[in-house]
């Protein structure tokens, strides 16, 4: 059953990531901003996974937590990014 919570936990955390990158470099009006955003969110989510990482080292495996703690960093951004995507649609 915990294997089933660890799939769910990584394939969120891989969603994420992808749909926001994917919806930067459709959105981002140049190829400078696509590189610092790119750049921001997966230093700073491979920061917080590290840090994740060793703080709940004996309780969760480091990669677990590793792709957790990037998944809290991007999570917020696919939340802006989505409600952009709305508002440019006409649907909000």
């Amino acid at each position: 059953m915990q294997l089933n919570y660890v799939a769910v936990v990584v394939m969120a955390s891989v969603i994420t990531v992808l749909y926001v990158h994917a919806t930067i470099w459709r959105l981002a009006t140049s190829g400078a901003r696509r590189a610092v955003a790119h750049g921001v969110l997966l230093f700073t989510g491979l920061l917080f996974g590290a840090v994740s990482a060793n703080v709940f080292g004996a309780a969760l495996p480091p990669w677990l937590a590793l792709a957790g703690g990037t998944d809290v960093v991007h999570l917020p951004a696919a939340c802006v990014l989505f409600i952009r995507h709305l508002s440019e649609s006409g649907e909000s």
